[in-house]
């Protein structure tokens, strides 16, 4: 976009002339704020926003569009940048402010603006802490970009510190806990693993496996019921994004399966019997069957590591012996003590018997 358009069109956002729709941004406490804006503009940056004012709603009718899931210093910056597209602005903004602006464009498809933030956000990912990383991996999750999920997955693995008290990962939603356990798979033992899934599932008010079971099969059959009787209109789809915000929440009917995911990511043959019985043990998320099973295993590799320890220890060499060596100016003894030798109680006597026998012999 060349200066002269760009600064007439922040003149005009600035001045707000020829206003003809407003959104009013309304506050969780009740209160709101309104911006005048131009459908024009708004119609070029979306199809989201072009749908809406210009298409057969009744926004596009009353010019008035409401929404609750955006902050008003948000929404004002989104208002600034589709009044010229300046990057330079973007450079400002903290990162909380990028990040949130980032969402509200992925979600009413304002492209640029998404591009532009998350150029801004890679640019910084150096200065990053870890409680920004991680808000930056569920951002990209929350967009479904691909290539920034495996880019911040590759930045954890690098600079991944002890995350358990980074209050973050436990605002998680379910899938990107789940992908975050096998990012860290390398970087913390089972043991550590399992307590974070278990205070992640604690945090998030999951209950034991044994409830959860009774909850799925009583949806399941309140499901089957009332499919049959679902109006076709309560099925339909709107084209348009939700304006309210809603937080992700875990279905009962999908608690049972989505807990024995996260469980199955567990090797628990790697545990020691002690941190098996501190931790997955103690839990609920486990049925008397499978931590029973896990147990066995357990004791498998115990015994195999043991048996393993014993064949090495057969195959240690036998004690080194003391060696006469011949010189052309005669004769004298080396002796070569192993470690082993050294321990031994038995040793002392056939080394004497060695030397009284070598002392009467002529070579």
């Amino acid at each position: 976009m060349s200066i002269w358009p760009r600064s007439c069109l922040v003149e005009l956002g600035r001045s707000s002339r020829h206003t003809d729709c407003t959104f009013i941004i309304e506050e969780e406490g009740g209160s709101n704020q309104s911006f005048a804006c131009h459908k024009l503009l708004f119609s070029c940056a979306s199809d989201v926003f072009d749908r809406m004012l210009y298409g057969d709603y009744s926004e596009s009718t009353s010019g008035v569009v409401r929404l609750n899931d955006v902050q008003p210093d948000i929404f004002e910056k989104f208002r600034d940048y589709i009044y010229g597209y300046e990057y330079d602005k973007l450079q400002k903004y903290e990162f909380d402010t990028l990040i949130r602006l980032c969402e509200f464009g992925n979600k009413y498809l304002v492209q640029s603006l998404e591009e532009d933030c998350v150029k801004e956000l890679l640019t910084r990912k150096n200065t990053f802490d870890m409680g920004e990383l991680l808000r930056l991996f569920q951002c990209a999750h929350r967009m479904n970009r691909k290539s920034l999920i495996e880019q911040m997955a590759w930045e954890l693995k690098c600079t991944f510190k002890n995350t358990m008290d980074h209050s973050g990962v436990y605002e998680f939603s379910c899938d990107v806990f789940k992908h975050y356990i096998e990012v860290i798979a390398s970087k913390i033992s089972e043991a550590d693993r399992f307590r974070l899934l278990e205070m992640y599932l604690k945090y998030n008010n999951i209950e034991e496996v044994e409830n959860m079971a009774q909850v799925a099969i009583v949806d399941a059959t309140e499901t089957t019921t009332s499919t049959t009787t679902t109006d076709d209109a309560e099925t339909e789809e709107s084209e348009l994004p939700s304006t309210s915000n809603s937080g992700i929440v875990i279905k009962e009917e999908k608690k049972p399966s989505y807990v024995a995911d996260l469980i199955g990511l567990i090797d628990f043959g790697k545990l020691s019997p002690k941190e098996f019985y501190e931790g997955p043990g103690k839990c609920g998320f486990l049925s008397l069957a499978e931590k029973y099973e896990h147990m066995y295993q357990i004791a498998k590799n115990c015994v195999s590591a043991r048996d393993e320890h014993q064949l090495t220890t057969d195959q240690t060499p036998p004690l080194s012996e003391s060696r006469r060596i011949v010189t052309l100016g005669g004769s004298f003894t080396r002796e070569h003590p192993t470690a082993t030798s050294l321990t031994s109680q038995y040793l002392p006597r056939p080394i004497r018997r060695y030397r009284a026998w070598s002392a009467h012999c002529d070579i």
